[in-house]
Protein backbone atom coordinates (compact mmCIF):
# COMPACT_ATOMS: atom_id res chain seq x y z
CA UNK A 1 0.00 0.00 0.00
CA UNK A 2 1.28 3.45 -1.14
CA UNK A 3 1.51 6.24 1.63
CA UNK A 4 0.00 9.58 1.05
CA UNK A 5 2.32 11.29 -0.92
CA UNK A 6 2.45 14.45 1.44
CA UNK A 7 3.34 12.11 4.36
CA UNK A 8 6.14 10.36 1.86
CA UNK A 9 7.87 13.91 1.23
CA UNK A 10 7.64 14.85 5.26
CA UNK A 11 9.56 11.08 5.80
CA UNK A 12 12.12 11.82 2.91
CA UNK A 13 12.99 15.03 4.78
CA UNK A 14 13.37 13.40 8.03
CA UNK A 15 15.35 10.47 6.34
CA UNK A 16 17.89 13.09 4.57
CA UNK A 17 18.25 15.20 8.32
CA UNK A 18 19.21 11.34 9.99
CA UNK A 19 21.26 10.68 6.85
CA UNK A 20 22.84 13.79 7.13
CA UNK A 21 23.97 13.08 10.97
CA UNK A 22 24.83 9.25 10.38
CA UNK A 23 25.90 8.88 6.83
CA UNK A 24 25.41 4.86 7.37
CA UNK A 25 22.37 4.71 8.24
CA UNK A 26 20.60 1.47 7.11
CA UNK A 27 16.93 2.50 6.69
CA UNK A 28 14.20 4.75 7.36
CA UNK A 29 11.02 2.89 7.06
CA UNK A 30 7.59 4.18 7.82
CA UNK A 31 4.69 2.51 9.48
CA UNK A 32 1.30 2.42 10.71
CA UNK A 33 -1.47 4.54 9.36
CA UNK A 34 0.74 5.69 6.39
CA UNK A 35 1.52 1.85 5.60
CA UNK A 36 -1.46 0.31 6.58
CA UNK A 37 -3.93 2.61 5.60
CA UNK A 38 -6.51 4.92 7.11
CA UNK A 39 -4.46 7.93 7.84
CA UNK A 40 -6.46 11.09 8.06
CA UNK A 41 -4.16 14.17 7.98
CA UNK A 42 -4.18 16.29 10.70
CA UNK A 43 -5.14 13.70 13.26
CA UNK A 44 -3.07 10.52 12.33
CA UNK A 45 0.88 10.35 13.28
CA UNK A 46 3.68 9.77 11.37
CA UNK A 47 4.88 6.48 12.58
CA UNK A 48 8.64 5.97 11.55
CA UNK A 49 11.23 3.52 12.31
CA UNK A 50 14.99 4.27 11.74
CA UNK A 51 17.81 1.81 11.79
CA UNK A 52 21.27 2.99 12.55
CA UNK A 53 24.49 0.63 11.72
CA UNK A 54 25.59 1.42 15.82
CA UNK A 55 24.81 3.24 19.16
CA UNK A 56 24.06 6.66 18.75
CA UNK A 57 25.79 7.79 21.82
CA UNK A 58 29.10 6.22 22.14
CA UNK A 59 29.26 6.07 26.03
CA UNK A 60 31.75 7.88 27.63
CA UNK A 61 32.12 9.94 24.55
CA UNK A 62 29.43 12.29 23.80
CA UNK A 63 26.23 11.47 26.29
CA UNK A 64 24.10 14.14 24.59
CA UNK A 65 24.44 12.87 20.88
CA UNK A 66 20.81 11.21 21.06
CA UNK A 67 19.64 14.27 22.65
CA UNK A 68 20.85 16.28 19.48
CA UNK A 69 20.02 13.91 17.29
CA UNK A 70 16.25 13.45 18.64
CA UNK A 71 16.08 17.53 18.10
CA UNK A 72 17.33 17.91 14.51
CA UNK A 73 14.65 15.41 13.75
CA UNK A 74 11.73 17.04 15.39
CA UNK A 75 12.96 20.06 14.05
CA UNK A 76 11.83 19.11 10.34
CA UNK A 77 8.93 21.17 9.64
CA UNK A 78 6.21 19.99 7.10
CA UNK A 79 4.31 17.08 9.07
CA UNK A 80 1.25 16.68 7.88
CA UNK A 81 -0.22 14.48 10.42
CA UNK A 82 -0.73 15.11 14.04
CA UNK A 83 3.20 14.85 14.49
CA UNK A 84 5.94 12.54 14.34
CA UNK A 85 6.25 9.64 16.46
CA UNK A 86 9.99 7.88 15.77
CA UNK A 87 12.29 5.67 16.77
CA UNK A 88 16.03 5.11 16.05
CA UNK A 89 17.24 1.57 16.91
CA UNK A 90 20.52 -0.32 16.21
CA UNK A 91 20.76 -2.84 13.27
CA UNK A 92 21.14 -5.29 15.84
CA UNK A 93 17.63 -4.53 17.60
CA UNK A 94 16.11 -5.06 14.36
CA UNK A 95 17.81 -8.38 13.87
CA UNK A 96 16.66 -9.55 17.51
CA UNK A 97 14.52 -6.94 19.47
CA UNK A 98 16.10 -8.69 22.73
CA UNK A 99 14.91 -6.30 25.69
CA UNK A 100 13.54 -3.36 23.05
CA UNK A 101 16.58 -1.09 23.25
CA UNK A 102 16.58 2.35 21.54
CA UNK A 103 18.74 4.87 20.58
CA UNK A 104 16.34 7.94 20.85
CA UNK A 105 12.05 8.21 20.67
CA UNK A 106 10.94 11.35 19.48
CA UNK A 107 7.41 12.42 19.75
CA UNK A 108 6.42 15.71 18.81
CA UNK A 109 2.48 15.18 19.10
CA UNK A 110 2.43 17.52 21.83
CA UNK A 111 4.54 20.98 22.59
CA UNK A 112 7.08 20.72 23.51
CA UNK A 113 8.42 17.70 21.39
CA UNK A 114 9.54 15.01 23.94
CA UNK A 115 12.65 13.35 23.17
CA UNK A 116 13.72 10.44 25.41
CA UNK A 117 17.49 9.29 24.73
CA UNK A 118 17.65 5.48 25.11
CA UNK A 119 20.82 4.91 27.24
CA UNK A 120 20.39 3.85 30.54
CA UNK A 121 16.38 3.06 29.47
CA UNK A 122 14.54 -0.85 30.23
CA UNK A 123 13.86 -0.42 26.70
CA UNK A 124 10.54 0.01 24.52
CA UNK A 125 8.17 -2.62 24.64
CA UNK A 126 5.85 -0.80 21.48
CA UNK A 127 8.43 -1.90 19.51
CA UNK A 128 7.97 -5.30 19.31
CA UNK A 129 4.74 -4.32 17.60
CA UNK A 130 6.54 -1.77 15.68
CA UNK A 131 9.00 -4.16 13.76
CA UNK A 132 6.29 -6.27 13.26
CA UNK A 133 4.52 -3.71 11.13
CA UNK A 134 7.31 -2.59 9.44
CA UNK A 135 8.75 -5.95 8.43
CA UNK A 136 5.07 -6.89 7.15
CA UNK A 137 4.16 -3.65 5.75
CA UNK A 138 6.61 -1.03 6.49
CA UNK A 139 7.29 1.89 3.04
CA UNK A 140 10.92 1.79 2.66
CA UNK A 141 11.64 5.78 2.65
CA UNK A 142 15.25 4.54 2.29
CA UNK A 143 17.46 1.69 2.47
CA UNK A 144 16.19 -2.45 1.69
CA UNK A 145 13.32 -4.03 2.02
CA UNK A 146 12.38 -4.42 5.57
CA UNK A 147 12.25 -8.12 5.70
CA UNK A 148 15.77 -7.72 4.93
CA UNK A 149 16.33 -5.72 8.01
CA UNK A 150 13.73 -6.63 10.50
CA UNK A 151 13.42 -10.16 12.22
CA UNK A 152 10.61 -12.23 12.84
CA UNK A 153 9.00 -11.34 15.80
CA UNK A 154 6.88 -14.84 17.37
CA UNK A 155 3.55 -15.05 17.48
CA UNK A 156 3.56 -14.96 20.96
CA UNK A 157 5.38 -12.16 21.38
CA UNK A 158 3.47 -9.83 19.59
CA UNK A 159 0.05 -11.09 21.11
CA UNK A 160 1.36 -10.14 24.61
CA UNK A 161 2.48 -6.89 22.98
CA UNK A 162 -1.08 -6.39 22.33
CA UNK A 163 -2.56 -7.44 25.30
CA UNK A 164 -0.29 -4.84 26.62
CA UNK A 165 -1.44 -2.14 24.49
CA UNK A 166 -5.12 -2.28 24.99
CA UNK A 167 -4.34 -2.00 28.86
CA UNK A 168 -2.49 0.97 28.22
CA UNK A 169 -5.14 1.72 25.70
CA UNK A 170 -8.11 0.60 27.77
CA UNK A 171 -6.81 3.49 30.24
CA UNK A 172 -5.80 6.21 28.27
CA UNK A 173 -7.91 6.48 25.15
CA UNK A 174 -11.63 3.92 26.03
CA UNK A 175 -13.39 4.76 23.06
CA UNK A 176 -12.71 5.17 20.14
CA UNK A 177 -8.49 4.30 19.63
CA UNK A 178 -9.37 1.79 22.30
CA UNK A 179 -12.13 -0.29 20.57
CA UNK A 180 -10.22 -0.40 17.20
CA UNK A 181 -7.13 -1.72 18.66
CA UNK A 182 -9.08 -4.14 20.28
CA UNK A 183 -10.87 -4.94 16.50
CA UNK A 184 -7.68 -5.39 14.84
CA UNK A 185 -5.54 -7.67 17.81
CA UNK A 186 -8.67 -9.72 17.56
CA UNK A 187 -7.54 -10.21 13.95
CA UNK A 188 -4.53 -10.97 14.32
CA UNK A 189 -5.26 -13.68 16.58
CA UNK A 190 -7.61 -14.89 14.83
CA UNK A 191 -5.85 -14.69 11.04
CA UNK A 192 -2.71 -13.70 11.80
CA UNK A 193 -3.26 -10.48 9.83
CA UNK A 194 -1.83 -6.47 10.57
CA UNK A 195 -4.24 -4.32 9.77
CA UNK A 196 -5.26 -0.75 10.60
CA UNK A 197 -7.74 0.64 13.36
CA UNK A 198 -10.21 0.97 10.08
CA UNK A 199 -9.78 -2.26 8.66
CA UNK A 200 -9.93 -3.80 11.75
CA UNK A 201 -13.37 -2.18 12.84
CA UNK A 202 -14.44 -3.16 9.28
CA UNK A 203 -12.95 -7.11 10.05
CA UNK A 204 -14.67 -7.43 13.22
CA UNK A 205 -18.50 -6.43 11.53
CA UNK A 206 -17.99 -8.75 8.88
CA UNK A 207 -16.80 -11.74 10.90
CA UNK A 208 -19.21 -11.10 13.93
CA UNK A 209 -21.94 -9.05 12.41
CA UNK A 210 -23.77 -5.92 13.84
CA UNK A 211 -21.73 -4.83 17.17
CA UNK A 212 -22.86 -1.32 18.00
CA UNK A 213 -19.59 -0.24 19.83
CA UNK A 214 -17.64 -1.34 17.27
CA UNK A 215 -19.78 0.62 14.69
CA UNK A 216 -19.74 3.62 16.81
CA UNK A 217 -15.92 3.48 16.74
CA UNK A 218 -15.68 3.69 13.00
CA UNK A 219 -17.91 6.03 12.76
CA UNK A 220 -15.74 8.34 15.06
CA UNK A 221 -12.86 6.93 13.36
CA UNK A 222 -14.24 8.38 9.95
CA UNK A 223 -14.70 11.61 11.35
CA UNK A 224 -11.85 12.36 12.94
CA UNK A 225 -13.74 12.27 16.36
CA UNK A 226 -12.14 11.00 19.72
CA UNK A 227 -16.05 10.01 20.98
CA UNK A 228 -18.19 8.25 19.12
CA UNK A 229 -21.29 11.33 18.53
CA UNK A 230 -24.66 11.20 20.06
CA UNK A 231 -27.07 8.87 19.65
CA UNK A 232 -30.39 8.91 21.45
CA UNK A 233 -30.02 8.49 25.18
CA UNK A 234 -26.69 7.00 24.88
CA UNK A 235 -23.85 8.84 27.33
CA UNK A 236 -20.44 9.75 27.32
CA UNK A 237 -20.07 7.48 30.32
CA UNK A 238 -22.10 4.23 28.90
CA UNK A 239 -20.11 4.65 25.89
CA UNK A 240 -17.08 4.65 27.69
CA UNK A 241 -18.20 1.38 29.64
CA UNK A 242 -19.15 -0.03 26.82
CA UNK A 243 -15.51 0.28 25.27
CA UNK A 244 -13.83 -1.02 28.02
CA UNK A 245 -15.70 -4.06 28.47
CA UNK A 246 -15.58 -4.35 24.65
CA UNK A 247 -11.65 -4.38 25.43
CA UNK A 248 -11.57 -6.27 28.29
CA UNK A 249 -13.69 -9.01 26.44
CA UNK A 250 -11.08 -8.98 23.72
CA UNK A 251 -8.06 -8.86 26.14
CA UNK A 252 -9.59 -12.05 27.90
CA UNK A 253 -9.42 -13.80 23.83
CA UNK A 254 -6.15 -12.86 23.17
CA UNK A 255 -4.60 -14.20 26.65
CA UNK A 256 -6.75 -17.53 26.13
CA UNK A 257 -5.02 -17.27 22.77
CA UNK A 258 -2.01 -17.33 23.81
CA UNK A 259 -2.67 -20.39 26.63
CA UNK A 260 -3.22 -22.25 23.63
CA UNK A 261 -0.59 -24.50 21.85
CA UNK A 262 -0.01 -22.98 18.47
CA UNK A 263 1.32 -25.20 15.46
Amino acid sequence: MSAPPAVLAYAAAVAATLHEEHPGTVGVYLHGSAALGGFRAGTSDVDILAVVPGPVAVPGADPGAAVRLGERLAAVPGCPGSGLELSVITAATAADLGSCPFEVHVATTDAPARIVAGDGHPGDPDLVLHATVCREHAVAVTGPPPPAVFAPVPRERVLAAMVEELRWASLRHATVYAVLNACRAARYAEEGTLCSKLAGGEWFLRRHGPTPVVGAALTAQRHGLELPPPRGRITVLQRVQAARAFVATVQDQLRATLAQPHP
